[in-house]
C-alpha cells in the first residue's frame, strides 16, 4: 500500500488503520477507501470495508468437469426369448388350463429331479408296488389340510394319478417346512409308503443350487433400479425423480457413482394408469393414460444418451391385467428404451437379470405366515426356492398360457422386483434380490393397510465389485 494516494486525495488514516491496509495490500479495498468520500478512516471502519468486500466476492466454481465412465462403453444387453409378448396362444378354454397346468408341472419336475440322486422318482400310479418301501414322488399339491391329529395332509398329483401324503407334528423340522407348503406348489417328497399313505421323511423344493456364486462382470459399469414411479398420481414425487435426473448427470453428488450407471432397469407400474381401483380419479393429477406416458417418455429424453432404460410393466400400466403381461406397444412408449414384458430376462455385462413386478407378492405374504411386506427381499427369496413367481393360482388374475411364463427358469444373478412400494434387498444362493420401492409418496390406502412406503431411495449395483448401494433423493441426501 503507498499512503501518498491516499494523501492526494485528502484522506487521513488512523496509524492502526494504514498497518491493517499495509499487512492486507488489497487494491480492491483501498479502492473503496478511496471511493467513498470519507476524509478520515480509522481502524473499524476498514475492518467493515474489508468484511463488505468479502460478502461481494464473487466465487469462481470450477468448470464443470463430470466425465462419466460408462459413455466410454458400448451397450452390452442380450434379451432371452422367455417373455409372453407376441407370443400369446390362449383362448381361455378348458384345454388351455389343462396344458397350462401341465407345462408347470413338466418344468420344475424337471428341476426337482436333480435332487436327492439316491432316491430315482416313482410315479404316483406306481406306489401301490412300492409298499413298505422308501419312495420320492415329484407332485403338484393340491389340498391341504389337518387332520384330528394336528397332522398335516397333504393331497398331490403327478401325471399319473393323485395320492395323499402325512407330515407328522412329531417331527418338528419336518412339520415346519410342511408349514410352508401352499397350494399348487410343486414339490418333492421323499417317505415311506404305508397303506394309501406316504409319510413324509423329507421335502425339497425346486430351489437354487446351492453352490452358486455371485457373478461378477469385467467392466466397471453399474445399474440404478427404479419400479413404482406412478406418473400422472398426485402423489408423485416430482422433485425426487429430478434430483435423481440431477445425479445420473453427474450434478447431485456421488459422481463417482454416478459416471458407472449404465442401465436405468424399471420394474413395472411406470405410470397411475386410469381405473385400476375405484375412485381413482380423486388421486390422478393428470387423467389421459396418453399423456401419462408422455411425462414418461420426457424423463427418458432428459437421461444422458448414453443410459439405457430397460423397463417391464406393472400391474398399474396399460396392459392385460392377467399376468404374464406383454410388453407395452409403441403407440405408449415414443423413446428409446427396451420394453419387455412382465417377467422378462435380460443379460446386462454377462450378469443375468430377472425383472418381475410382483403382483403375485400379495397373496404370497397372505398365504405364509412368515412373510410381510416389511420385508421385501423374505418374499422374493420365496419365489427362487419355489422357481414360480405365482404359485396358488387364482391368489391373482393369471391367464393360461400353454406356457407357463411364470416359471423362473432361469438361475438369476439379480432378481428385480418392485410393487409393494417398500426398499428390500437380500443375497440368496448365488443371486442379489433387490426391491426398489417408489417414487410415489404414501397413498391414503396404505394409510387404512398400515403400510409404510420407503419413497425415494434408488438402489445402484455395481457389476465389477458386487457392492449395492442406495441413494436417497427423498430429501436430497446421499
Amino acid at each position: 500500500m503507498e499512503a501518498e494516494k491516499f494523501i492526494e486525495k485528502g484522506i487521513r488514516l488512523s496509524v492502526k488503520a494504514e498497518e491493517i491496509l499495509r499487512k492486507l495490500n488489497n487494491s480492491d479495498v483501498e479502492k473503496e477507501i478511496i471511493d467513498s468520500g470519507k476524509k478520515y478512516i480509522d481502524e473499524e471502519e476498514v475492518k467493515k470495508l474489508i468484511e463488505k468486500k468479502k460478502e461481494e466476492q464473487i466465487v469462481v466454481k470450477r468448470p464443470y468437469s463430470f466425465k462419466p465412465l460408462s459413455k466410454e462403453y458400448s451397450s452390452n444387453i442380450k434379451v432371452l426369448d422367455r417373455d409372453v409378448t407376441g407370443n400369446s396362444r390362449t383362448t381361455g378354454s378348458i384345454d388351455d388350463f389343462v396344458e397350462y397346468f401341465r407345462n408347470r408341472y413338466s418344468k420344475l419336475s424337471k428341476m426337482l429331479k436333480k435332487f436327492d440322486p439316491k432316491y430315482p422318482e416313482t410315479k404316483v400310479e406306481d406306489l401301490k408296488k412300492s409298499m413298505n418301501q422308501q419312495v420320492k414322488i415329484i407332485v403338484m399339491v393340491t389340498d391341504i389340510r389337518e387332520t384330528k391329529n394336528k397332522n398335516i395332509l397333504l393331497e398331490g398329483e403327478d401325471l399319473t394319478g393323485i395320492c395323499k401324503i402325512v407330515i407328522s407334528q412329531g417331527k418338528e423340522k419336518l412339520f415346519e417346512l410342511g408349514r410352508r407348503i401352499i397350494k399348487d406348489d410343486v414339490i418333492a417328497i421323499r417317505g415311506k409308503v404305508l397303506e394309501a399313505f406316504v409319510i413324509a421323511e423329507d421335502i425339497e423344493w425346486p430351489d437354487l443350487p446351492i453352490t452358486r456364486e455371485k457373478k461378477l462382470s469385467e467392466n466397471d459399469l453399474a445399474a440404478a433400479y427404479l419400479s413404482d414411479i406412478h406418473f400422472g398420481s398426485n402423489n408423485f414425487l416430482e422433485e425426487s425423480l429430478e434430483r435423481f435426473i440431477s445425479w445420473i448427470k453427474g450434478e447431485n453428488g456421488a459422481e463417482s457413482l454416478a459416471s458407472k450407471v449404465k442401465y436405468i432397469l424399471i420394474a413395472g407400474d411406470i405410470v397411475d394408469g386410469i381405473g385400476i381401483y375405484p375412485n381413482q380419479e380423486k388421486e390422478l393429477i393428470v387423467s389421459d393414460i396418453y399423456k401419462q406416458y408422455e411425462i414418461f417418455n420426457d424423463f427418458v429424453e432428459r437421461l444422458p444418451e448414453y443410459i439405457e432404460v430397460i423397463a417391464i410393466p406393472g400391474n398399474h400400466d396399460a396392459v392385460r391385467r392377467g399376468e404374464p403381461s406383454p410388453a407395452l406397444e409403441s403407440d405408449l412408449i415414443s423413446c428409446d428404451i427396451t420394453s419387455l414384458g412382465n417377467p422378462s430376462t435380460v443379460v446386462l455385462e454377462g450378469i443375468k437379470h430377472v425383472l418381475y413386478h410382483g403382483t403375485s407378492m400379495d397373496s404370497l405374504i397372505s398365504s405364509l405366515y412368515y412373510l410381510s411386506y416389511k420385508k421385501p427381499e423374505v418374499v422374493m427369496e420365496e419365489y427362487l426356492k419355489r422357481r414360480h413367481f405365482s404359485t396358488l393360482y387364482g391368489g391373482n388374475l393369471i391367464v393360461p398360457e400353454k406356457k407357463d411364463y411364470l416359471v423362473l427358469e432361469e438361475e438369476p444373478d439379480v432378481l428385480h422386483m418392485g410393487h409393494i412400494h417398500k426398499n428390500g434387498y437380500g443375497y440368496y444362493r448365488g443371486t442379489v434380490m433387490i426391491n426398489s420401492g417408489t417414487f410415489q409418496a404414501r397413498t391414503e390406502f396404505q394409510v387404512r393397510q398400515g403400510h409404510v412406503p420407503t419413497p425415494g431411495i434408488v438402489p445402484v449395483y455395481e457389476f465389477k465389485t458386487g457392492r449395492l448401494k442406495t441413494l436417497n433423493f427423498l430429501k436430497g441426501e446421499q
